[in-house]
């Protein structure tokens, strides 16, 4: 995907075109999927890769790369890509190129920035291009990567595309992301018959060509419009039902909630401990108690990225209590 900057890390399992030629011959594409390119700086301005593209309804756009060395690379081409785009009525997604060895909420404000100026529409897709490790191992990449993808839903509100290939993902680096649609260059594989690499259970998106001046890819949609209704901006999420939580609490709460929606709301019980309940997604936990000793007042919560947060409340001799957990209030220590 990377030409420019990874020739050697493109992403792929690459073939030679002549294979490559004769499993697309011996295995039809699907009938209902919407044909697409990816772009970087590698293939200049769009009034150039345009006319290699042949046809498609939509591209792929790399807008940033945060490198570990601090430099903050940015398409050059970026900004005429999204607009050509545009104003021939074709899709658009935009997408950063991640390194795990950077931080992931810096690697986000760089994206995010520079993506922002150049203006998102709903129907906008955005994606995460994990194919490098930076020598981390699979562990950290792959929480690398869920934190990354948690803060560009949350500030998009969109679920984002995660591109990769098939050992990378093989080999654990992907851990944790199957909820994302998945984005998977396989080059091995007939166009709309990709190999589909754990944690997923099917495919998105599939680069299945990069054997010549310009990516190509299919996406499994019937039409471009249910393309980007799935992978543009969705409706608010509905806050959650906050009426009869039951609980015997005698302060006043504190709330926090994560990136990924996941919540606590805490106060302290009748029973003189700090209780908390947990929104999952769909529904409130019942509250249970979370601190080791009695305490008095109204605890206090701060959340971050990654499922990790504290909780500070005042124990009866008046010490402030500090307890951590990094399970999105699950457990606290």
């Amino acid at each position: 995907m990377d030409v420019e900057c990874h020739a050697t890390t493109s992403g792929s399992d690459s073939v030679s075109p002549v294979v490559n030629l004769l499993r697309n011959l011996t295995k039809a594409a699907p009938e209902k999927v919407q044909h697409g390119v990816d772009v970087s700086a590698f293939q200049g301005a769009p009034a150039s890769w345009s006319k290699q593209a042949g046809s498609f309804t939509w591209a792929a756009v790399k807008i940033t790369e945060l490198e570990e060395n601090g430099t903050r690379y940015v398409n050059p081409y970026a900004a005429a890509d999204w607009s050509w785009l545009a104003s021939h009525q074709k899709g658009r997604i935009a997408y950063l190129f991640g390194h795990p060895s950077v931080s992931a909420a810096d690697t986000v404000d760089f994206f995010v920035t520079q993506l922002d100026a150049l203006k998102v529409r709903d129907t906008d897709g955005i994606a995460l291009d994990l194919e490098v490790n930076d020598g981390l191992s699979a562990a950290k990449v792959a929480a690398w990567g869920v934190e990354v993808q948690a803060e560009l839903e949350h500030h998009y509100g969109r679920l984002p595309l995660l591109y990769t290939y098939l050992s990378f993902a093989e080999a654990g680096n992907c851990a944790g992301l199957g909820e994302y649609p998945l984005w998977i260059a396989d080059p091995s594989s007939a166009a709309g018959h990709p190999r589909v690499p754990g944690p997923w259970k099917s495919w998105t998106i599939h680069q299945y060509d990069i054997s010549g001046s310009i990516d190509l890819d299919v996406a499994k949609y019937s039409t471009e419009a249910a393309m980007f209704a799935a992978l543009g901006k969705t409706a608010d999420p509905k806050e959650p039902d906050v009426k009869n939580l039951g609980g015997s609490l005698v302060t006043g709460l504190t709330m926090g909630r994560w990136a990924d929606g996941q919540a606590v709301l805490a106060g302290l019980g009748e029973n003189g401990y700090i209780q908390a309940a947990l929104w999952g997604g769909k529904s409130w936990s019942h509250f249970k108690n979370i601190s080791p000793t009695k305490a008095q007042g109204t605890p206090a919560v701060t959340v971050w990225i990654g499922g990790q947060g504290r909780l500070y409340y005042i124990d009866e001799s008046h010490n402030v209590i500090q307890l951590e957990t990094v399970d999105h209030g699950r457990n606290w220590t």
